[in-house]
Formats: structure tokens, sequence, C-alpha cells
């Protein structure tokens, strides 16, 4: 007899439906291996290493600018140091007019004379006491050279002078460590009534007029 399709149709049917689905087959390779998939271990690891890299640079240039600001500031403190080191020694050498006090050299203007040379013409003799405080022997005239300027205009000095005293010789004298000598400065005026401007420079430290001051002649 012959079977009836449509039964066996649904009973199939109805096993399919009741048969648990198989979980799909891993995809294969060309070479019949399962695909494998790629770890993300590897880049992990890359990132690390370029963070480390990176923050090592940035140590890195941390430490240069800090040693860069070191070296600065000692510098700057140097620099700064030696300005005040140069503005105390001025100081000390700006005392009293022409009179110096310092730790290497006192120096006093004692008297200014007015005299006639041997032309018949004015002149002034300035004195000083001049005392070497330094273990090297030194001239006056070598550290500390006068100026005499009257209406505004420097004077020459005179050596064309009648009696020429001593202390005109001494200005060039050598004076040992300690000792002082006295000095004189020789300049011709141009009258006899204008004040005198008597002006030292200091060829030792400062190089710079260091002491003036105005000395009525009338």
């Amino acid at each position: 007899m012959p079977r009836d399709l449509d039964l066996d149709f649904e009973f199939q049917d109805e096993e399919l439906r009741e048969r648990p689905a198989r979980p799909a087959a891993p995809r294969r390779d060309a070479g019949g291996r399962g695909a494998v998939r790629p770890s993300s271990r590897g880049g992990a690891a890359a990132r690390r290493r370029k963070s480390d890299m990176t923050s090592y640079i940035i140590l890195g240039v941390e430490v240069v600018v800090f040693i860069a600001l070191i070296v600065l500031f000692f510098v700057l403190k140097s620099k700064i140091v030696d300005t005040e080191d140069k503005a105390d020694a001025a100081a000390q050498q700006t005392t009293n007019g022409v009179n110096v006090e310092s730790q290497d050299f006192t120096l006093t203007c004692t008297r200014v004379q007015i005299v006639k040379d041997a032309d018949d013409e004015f002149a002034a003799l300035v004195f000083f006491t001049f005392v070497n405080k330094t273990d090297t022997p030194l001239s006056m005239s070598a550290v500390f050279p006068a100026r005499v300027a009257q209406n505004g205009a420097d004077c020459p000095e005179d050596t064309n002078l009648v009696e020429t005293p001593q202390e005109v010789e001494n200005k060039d004298m050598q004076v040992s460590g300690g000792q002082s000598v006295e000095c004189c400065y020789a300049f011709k005026l141009s009258d006899q009534t204008s004040p005198l401007t008597v002006t030292i420079h200091d060829n030792y430290s400062t190089y710079t007029d260091i002491g003036s001051t105005e000395i009525p002649i009338n």
C-alpha cells in the first residue's frame, strides 16, 4: 500500500524543530586550520613601551632645564656680587672731595699755593700726602694723577717754574708698601681770581674720577 507522505513529512519536520541547533563550526583557512583572532597583547605592550619612552624624554628635559636654572642662578649671583664689590670700592674712595681713604692707599690734599713761573705767569702748586698700603712699590702719578680746571678748561701742567719744589719730583717716585711721600702737581693758570676745580682719577682699580673739589684762590 502506498505510504502517506504528508504524515511522514510532518513527523520529520517536528523532529527538526525539536532537535537542538548545533553551534556553527569555525571557519578554516586555506590550510584547513581554524582561524585565529589576532591577540591584543602585542599592541598593549607597544603602547606601554611608547608611554615609557615619552616619560623618559620628559624627565630628561626637566633635568636639563633644572641644571640650566641652577647655572643661571650662580652666574647672576656672581655678577651681582662683583657689581656690589665695585660699588663698595668706589664708595670707599669718594670721601671728602679729593681726599681718598681706601684699603690700598691714602691720599690727602694738604694745600694749594699760587706762584709765578719763569714766564711771569701764575701757576698753582697742589700738594698731596700719598700713603701706599699695598706690597707693590707705586708712584702717586701712576696711581692717582691729578687734573686742574679753571673756567671749565683744563690747566696745562707747568714745569717751567722759577723754583721747583722737591714735592714735584716726588709725585713720580716709587713708594714702597707702608711708606708715604709728600707730592705736588704744578699747573699753569689762566688768571689769579677764578676758582680751581681739582679732580683725582683712579688709575688702579676703578679707572674713574673718584674725587673732585673746588678751591677759591682770590
